[in-house]
């Protein structure tokens, strides 16, 4: 009888049952995700009010942003792809040669998938701030501001 929870827990999957894993061990990526990029286009629809876009205006940055999303969209995929593709790293084990060939090709892609967001967002930001005044501008780089301290700031605690 003082075996039974024993052999009950033994059933469990665990570290040694064939390739389950134990609820505790989490795997990591050897590929990180990058931090979603600050998407002035977003801020400024988030901040309307603030900003006092014309319906005109807000409509044309709707419009804006559909394109820069769709632009996106696929980049997104690649990147999220890349990084589940090398989400088993392996723990107990020396990667091979090949295996570090193959996580440095998939961080150099995600690197540049990043830049070519960025790239993208910076397009979409000189678009956006063609339709606003100058007021308007100033408060759009002053959210902009905000929104990269926080994003630093909420950054600071990983490693």
């Amino acid at each position: 009888m003082l075996l039974l929870p024993a052999l009950a827990a033994a059933q469990r999957p665990g570290i040694g049952s064939l390739g389950k894993r134990a609820p505790g061990i989490k795997r990591e990526s050897a590929i990180e995700t990058p931090p979603p990029p600050i998407n002035i286009v977003n801020l400024v629809i988030e901040h309307r009010q603030d900003l006092y876009l014309s319906d005109t205006v807000f409509k044309r940055v709707v419009a804006l942003k559909r394109s820069l999303d769709s632009t996106n969209a696929p980049f997104l995929r690649r990147i999220d792809s890349v990084t589940r593709l090398f989400k088993n790293v392996p723990i107990f084990t020396e990667p091979t040669p090949a295996h570090r060939d193959s996580v440095n090709a998939g961080k150099a892609l995600v690197k540049e998938m990043s830049a070519d967001i960025d790239d993208n967002i910076a397009d979409a930001k000189d678009k956006v701030f063609v339709l606003l005044t100058a007021p308007q501008k100033e408060r759009a780089e002053q959210i902009e501001d905000q929104a990269r301290k926080a994003s630093a700031q909420a950054g600071r605690g990983r490693l």
